[in-house]
């Protein structure tokens, strides 16, 4: 067992998930949702809504299909009621497998805090977001170039950034992004926020 009290110890993996589990149906039947209209309210599929309110699968967007468990995290926040301080060491961050190719990224906050979610994302020479621009069920993304430089497209607007350089837009607007040097790694922070609930 850890020394550290901020650090979750592995045993508890079950535990949480069958915790969470109960939270999400507890708040959905509050609202007088059944599974299949919460499936509807976020893309999630019936039967992973019911594994995830039975504790026999993980919630984590990055498990599933990110783009619609992040909007199931981030629009109902309060059923996940993740502790009031928890620490991610450097060396346990999440890996998540988001959009592109070329592209690694690291969720950087813990699994709960629906207020926000940061993703660190290092992205390849040429590599980025598909082609095919994409959406966001949520309010806003900010993107923060820390090392090289990302090119974005949101609409018709094509912006550069470079290191520094940060970016807020309405995630519901078509975009995609890129690396555009040949030589060198790109590397980005985004942080996605959710809706006013």
């Amino acid at each position: 067992m850890s020394s550290d009290p901020l650090e979750d110890p592995k045993r508890s993996s079950l535990a949480r998930m069958k915790a969470i589990g109960e939270r999400l149906r507890r708040a959905r039947e509050e609202r007088g949702l059944t599974i299949l209209e919460t499936a509807s309210h976020t893309g999630l599929t019936k039967g992973f809504v019911s594994q995830v309110e039975l504790g026999k699968t993980s919630p984590r967007p990055w498990r599933r299909s990110p783009q619609s468990a992040m909007c199931l995290i981030c629009r109902f926040p309060r059923f996940f009621e993740p502790p009031a301080l928890q620490l991610i060491r450097a060396n346990s961050r999440d890996r998540a497998n988001f959009l592109g190719e070329g592209v690694s990224d690291t969720v950087l906050t813990p699994w709960g805090y629906g207020g926000v979610q940061v993703i660190e994302t290092i992205v390849l020479p040429g590599g980025g977001s598909d082609q095919k621009p994409y959406r966001l069920p949520l309010l806003q993304e900010f993107v923060t170039v820390l090392a090289g430089r990302l090119r974005i497209v949101i609409e018709d607007t094509e912006l550069e950034l470079t290191e520094g350089d940060s970016l807020t837009f309405r995630a519901s607007l078509p975009h995609t992004w890129r690396n555009p040097s040949e030589q060198e790694e790109a590397r980005i922070l985004w942080v996605l926020t959710p809706h006013a609930l």
